[in-house]
């Protein structure tokens, strides 16, 4: 008899961004085992690292799973997702495309819209092309596909026409697809591009954010009508009715900008729009906006000034309803903690900073033009809101960066500028100063600079904190750097 394993751990890859990188699940922390960038899926799936997080979790180790974002283990329903495992299949059961990262929203909880790569590029071409390349011999094979996820499905050019044109080998009646999206676009015209998928066993989810316009539109990050989402999620009703999708899931990340209206919500969600099933998605602090922000939208923290409230308004009889699936399980957040001081401080720093420099370009550009010649331009570390307002005043000074680097690299190039993330390949030109933009945890980013890939970062490295002209401000930077590192 062989061990037992989760079956997304077993079952699911997911190809998450223009890169091409593969990931198991994605509930899991460790989760990447790969890139179509320079493997093949069987390579990837077959590869050491795939084979040492599967050891994992066949020993049971299940450590290094996200409680907050899987809600196997926050509903405690982990047995009924294991299956027995003798061996490793050739390929994985279903692949879920999810590599363009491509959104007509910009939701305040998800990181989409930071990270969409610039379009139009050779680069991404590329990389779009290589991605179809690599998994040509995969797709006939699947028996479950899906999409998104990690951006809108009804913008995602690339995606949809592989789903048009995708012919499983399997009979139709043993083939299942899952659709992500934010309902945006889920109307009869976009929904003839795939229509093509209403033949297999079809699952869509929709997340919507809120029925009340003014939180929609901020949650979701756009101007468009509630009424728009409410007239697609009927059409999409229909389909239902007609059977052409199998089941319907209605779905929102709850946070302090929605908590009070969950149960209308809900009740909206079963009763008027036919849900089979309503995912109440617990909110998880992507990074997406400052620290001490995300903290406020969590109200699953025993420190939030909401949190009573929140908990009596879940103790509401429709929750107890069938269809409704609380994927916090009615747990706490797992990011137990008081408010976050000292990322406000960054944050304030940070609106100081651009201040300052709106105030003063000209003698910050005259203190950033010294650390240049025309052999050796200076490199910008952080593509934050103050690494993009400098490069477009050096660019207004006819002044082009070396190249960008950025850890998360939210793009493959930036105003024309390439952007390296610190795992990459440098062109480590001797004399070549960086400028770290950041304000926090800036012995860290020396430390990762010193530890970059053939020999580590030889130049002199400047702190925006020196190019300022409000000495107060540079001051206060300073003891926090020094706070920083005095902690370590």
């Amino acid at each position: 008899m062989g061990r037992k394993i989760c079956e997304r751990a077993l079952n699911f890859v997911q190809i998450m961004n223009y890169k091409g990188d593969v990931r198991i699940c994605g509930w899991i922390i460790d989760d990447v085992i790969g890139s179509l960038s320079c493997s093949s899926m069987k390579e990837i799936y077959h590869s050491e690292r795939a084979n040492k997080l599967r050891e994992r979790l066949m020993n049971g180790d299940y450590s290094l799973c996200n409680m907050n974002a899987c809600p196997c283990l926050s509903m405690g329903e982990m047995d009924s997702h294991m299956v027995e495992i003798e061996e490793v299949p050739e390929y994985p059961e279903e692949l879920f495309l999810a590599f363009e990262n491509v959104c007509n929203y910009s939701c305040t909880s998800c990181t989409i819209h930071k990270s969409m790569p610039e379009k139009g590029t050779e680069d991404l071409k590329k990389s779009y092309d290589r991605i179809e390349e690599q998994i040509q011999e995969l797709l006939p094979h699947l028996k479950k596909i899906g999409a998104n996820g990690l951006g809108e499905l009804f913008c995602s050019k690339r995606t949809l026409k592989l789903l048009q044109n995708w012919k499983p080998i399997a009979p139709a009646e043993e083939v299942s697809v899952n659709l992500e999206t934010n309902g945006s676009l889920f109307d009869e015209e976009h929904w003839k591009q795939i229509e093509n998928l209403g033949q297999y066993n079809l699952r869509v989810a929709i997340t919507i954010m809120s029925f009340d316009e003014d939180t929609y539109q901020y949650l979701s990050g756009t101007k468009l009508p509630i009424s728009r989402i409410e007239n697609n999620l009927r059409f999409v009703k229909g389909l239902r009715e007609k059977g052409i999708i199998n089941h319907l899931q209605l779905a929102t990340v709850v946070q302090e900008s929605n908590f009070r209206r969950l149960p209308e919500f809900t009740r909206r969600c079963i009763e008027e729009f036919g849900a089979d099933s309503v995912r109440l998605r617990p909110f998880e602090p992507w990074g997406n906006k400052e620290a001490e922000i995300e903290w406020f939208a969590d109200m699953r923290n025993p420190f939030h000034p909401y949190y009573e409230e929140y908990r009596e308004v879940m103790k509401n009889d429709i929750f107890r309803h069938p269809k409704v699936l609380d994927w916090s399980g009615g747990r706490d957040t797992v990011n137990v903690r008081d408010f976050p001081y000292k990322s406000f401080k960054r944050s304030y720093f940070k609106e100081r900073i651009l201040t300052d420099i709106a105030l003063n370009p000209e003698e910050i550009m005259d203190k950033l033009k010294q650390h240049m010649t025309p052999e050796h331009q200076i490199v910008i570390y952080g593509i934050g809101n103050v690494g993009k307002v400098l490069i477009k005043y050096l660019l207004e000074n006819n002044i082009v960066p070396a190249y960008i680097l950025d850890k998360n690299k939210p793009c493959s190039q930036y105003k024309g500028i390439k952007v390296y993330d610190l795992k990459e390949p440098l062109p480590l030109e001797k004399g070549i100063d960086i400028l770290i933009t950041p304000v926090g945890e800036v012995s860290k980013i020396k430390n990762d600079l010193r530890n970059i890939e053939g020999g580590g970062y030889q130049g002199n490295i400047i702190l925006i904190k020196d190019l300022l002209t409000d000495k107060g401000l540079t001051e206060e930077i300073t003891g926090l750097i020094a706070e920083e590192e005095s902690e370590k």
